[in-house]
Parts: C-alpha cells; sequence; structure tokens
C-alpha cells in the first residue's frame, strides 16, 4: 500500500502589543509512504528496544551487565548514542564523563519519543522500517515492557510511512521446557491490533513473519522447528527463517540432526553472517558463499533470499575475552562493499544489522565520534570526520538503489 503521509510541522510565531499571544501555524510536508505490500527493493533494519533504564521494573537493560547502573567497569555496551535531539525526559545520567566534564546521558527505551525519534531517523535517511525483536525469553514478561514498545512502534511506522515486522528470536526457547508453536500462536494471536496496521509489511499477500535462530539456537529441535513453521504458515504468514550462515550444508539429506528439513520449508531465507567476514575477506564471502553456493541453494529450493549486511563490530565492555574493534569500520568502507555487494545480488530485501545493537557494535543509528567519547571508560567511536547520520544515510541511498534495481 503505497500512498503519500502527510504531517504537521509547527512553526511558532509570537506577536506583540499590550499584551503576547502565541500561536502556531502548521504547514502540510509530504512524505512517501513505503509501500507495504511487500518486501521486495526495500532495505530494513533490527531494531533490538531493549536499552532500558536499569531497575525500574522494565523488565531488562542491556546498558549494563550486572550491576544497578552502567557505572564504569559495569557497562554492556561498546557504542554511546548521540542524544541530540531525544526527549529529555527520555534520558538518565551515568557516571561517564564526557569530555566537557558533563555527564554521559542513555536514553530508555519504553519512552515513547525515543521509539517516535528512531522512527523518523529511519524515514529521514529513507530507511524502509525495521523488524522488531521479540524475543522468546521476555513473551511473557509480566508488565508488558515489550507490549508498550510495540504499539510505539505502530504508531511511529503509522506516522513516517515506514514498515514494521515482528521477528521472533529463538534465544530462551527450548523443546524440552516449552511448547513454542503454541507459545508463538498464542502471543501472535494477542497482537492482533499491531499486525493488522496498515503499517505492517504483507508479500505475496500475507503477513510476514520472521523466526530468528535455527542452527544457531540448537535447543530448539529439527522436529519442533518443522512443527513451528507448518502451523505459522497454516495460519497464513509468510515466513522468513534467520538461519546459521552455513545453513545450504544442512540441505543434505543423510545430515543426521541437519536443519535442511526446516529450511525447506521457508517462504524465505536469511543467512545470519555478521562475525562470518571481515574487511579483508568480505570479497571472497560474497563472490563465493552468497553469489554462488547461497544463490544456486535458494534457486533449487525455489525459496526466496534476504541479505544480512552490518558496519562492524566490537563487544568488549559486555565480553571482556572479545578483542575491542574485532571487526573494524574501516571509516564506513567495510559497510558500503556490504551494501553493493547485496544490493548487485539484488534479494527481495536487504536486512541491516542493527540499528540499535550498541552492545556488539553494529549500530547505524547516530553515536559518539570518536573525540567525544568519555574519559573514564572505553568505548568505540565513529570517525571523527564523519557526521553522526553518516551510516543510516548510507543504508538509506543503498534502499534507494535496491528500490530501483526492483523497478
Amino acid at each position: 500500500m503505497m500512498g503519500s503521509l502527510l504531517y504537521l510541522v509547527g512553526v511558532a510565531f509570537a506577536s506583540f502589543g499590550t499584551s503576547t499571544l502565541a500561536s502556531a501555524q502548521y504547514e502540510a510536508r509530504e512524505v512517501l509512504g513505503i509501500d507495504t505490500s511487500t518486501l521486495n527493493g526495500k532495505l530494513f533494519v533490527g531494531y533490538q528496544a531493549w536499552f532500558r533504564k536499569p531497575f525500574e521494573d522494565n523488565g531488562n537493560s542491556h546498558w549494563t551487565t550486572d550491576t544497578p547502573t552502567p557505572e564504569v567497569g559495569h557497562v554492556g555496551v561498546d557504542m554511546i548514542p548521540n542524544i541530540t535531539g531525544y526527549p529529555p525526559e527520555c534520558l538518565f545520567d551515568t557516571n561517564f564523563t564526557l569530555p566537557d566534564g558533563e555527564a554521559t546521558k542513555f536514553y530508555t527505551n519504553d519512552c515513547e519519543g525515543v521509539v517516535d525519534l528512531h522512527f523518523k531517523m529511519m524515514a529521514d535517511a529513507g530507511i524502509s522500517g525495521a523488524f522488531i525483536q521479540r524475543f522468546y525469553g521476555y513473551i511473557n514478561e509480566a508488565n508488558g515492557g515489550w507490549i508498550n514498545i510495540l504499539n510505539y512502534v505502530k504508531t511511529a511506522a503509522e506516522k513516517y510511512g515506514r514498515g514494521f515486522v515482528i521477528e521472533y528470536d529463538l534465544n530462551g526457547a527450548s523443546t524440552t521446557s516449552t511448547n513454542v508453536t503454541e507459545t508463538f500462536l498464542a502471543d501472535l494471536g494477542s497482537l492482533g491490533s499491531l499486525t493488522s496496521s496498515s503499517a505492517y509489511v504483507h508479500h505475496n499477500g500475507k503477513p510476514v513473519l520472521e523466526i530468528w535462530g535455527f542452527g544457531i539456537v540448537t535447543e530448539v529441535s529439527v522436529d519442533d522447528g518443522i512443527a513451528i513453521v507448518t502451523a505459522l504458515k497454516n495460519a497464513g504468514w509468510y515466513v522468513i527463517l534467520g538461519v546459521q550462515q552455513a545453513w545450504h550444508a544442512e540441505l543434505a539429506a543423510d545430515q543426521p540432526g541437519g536443519y535442511g528439513p526446516v529450511y525447506r520449508l521457508a517462504d524465505m531465507i536469511q543467512p545470519w553472517t555478521v562475525g562470518a567476514y571481515g574487511f579483508d575477506n568480505y570479497d571472497d564471502f560474497h563472490d563465493g558463499r552468497q553469489a554462488v553456493e547461497d544463490a544456486n541453494a535458494l534457486r533449487d529450493l525455489g525459496i526466496e533470499s534476504s541479505i544480512v549486511v552490518w558496519p562492524g563490530g566490537s563487544s568488549s565492555n559486555a565480553n571482556p575475552n572479545e578483542a575491542f574493534d574485532h571487526f573494524p569500520r574501516f571509516n564506513g568502507t567495510f559497510y558500503q562493499k556490504q551494501l553493493d555487494g547485496a544490493v548487485n545480488l539484488k534479494p527481495s530485501f536487504v536486512f541491516g544489522a542493527m540499528f540499535d545493537e550498541v552492545n556488539e557494535g553494529t549500530a547505524v543509528l547516530p553515536v559518539l565520534r570518536n573525540r567525544e567519547l568519555p574519559t573514564n571508560q572505553r568505548f568505540l567511536g565513529i570517525d571523527d570526520d564523519m557526521e553522526p547520520d553518516y551510516y543510516l544515510k548510507m543504508a538509506g541511498d543503498a534502499a534507494s538503489k535496491l528500490d530501483s534495481a526492483w523497478k
């Protein structure tokens, strides 16, 4: 469903005389909303939305690892968002000291203004929208925090003409402890008001759903995987499977325990390539694995494809055994190579990992530059000569090129 979305921009004026009267005029700004009836020619980003102010009865934080506040020596992120434009009521102080002596502020995701701003960033950059991560371990979160965020997403996506899709992450699921199929079906039944939104993405006439983790989260068995995908397709969903990056090797019928029978049921396959290559060997991965092995396997199965791109990676604060900046960004050239490579292969859509993943250093939202980082804790910044939204613009440019390729 493509159309023009009108939203109002306020311009304040004051007239002076014996009294002062504040008034506002509004102008209509035309924004072209994406066509939510298809995935083709789009670039979506993954949206974790799990960064909440710690320990305020909000389920989880992810800013911090093992302390009540994200403090020096106990922080779960390697990058710090640039908070320009964030609503003040959505921010909180930390004890990380900026070069000017001020306290570093983090945002809390369960504040509607944060989600609204994030979707505005996507719209301004030309990114198609987001796949909203819904983690199996938090489906039954008692205080409803994740449901609140999903509702904020729906409102913001409709407001800015973006699309959104629910993506279930299998982490926390286990065949031995729960009926994963029944849990998914019950949860989707409770989310009907969200998935019926005009901003919810469809493909081939069906609402889109992604299940991430087959072949990665091995606590969910092959038999359970078959049951999950079969039930979802029977319920009318278009099912994307996010799978381990060497997924095609498991298609062989003689591989015991392989997830090949699950993969064959998918409407679309999305190999998870984060960490599978670096700057130096990406070309070999693209020319061999993606352009030949994956493409041939998908063609033989008659399954559509999605390609994952990511700007770099660093997760040393949450995982001290990990090397700092272990997948360098090379001033954006690593990301650009992947974006170009993905567009050239013309998948149904490109998945950008991730919009906000500052835990693992894959975030493309505006973050602090090197010269702006705190002085009392090591963090990873982007290069000083970059604008904070540089990576968003790169993704948006790739979205435009892919859209053109599909026309």
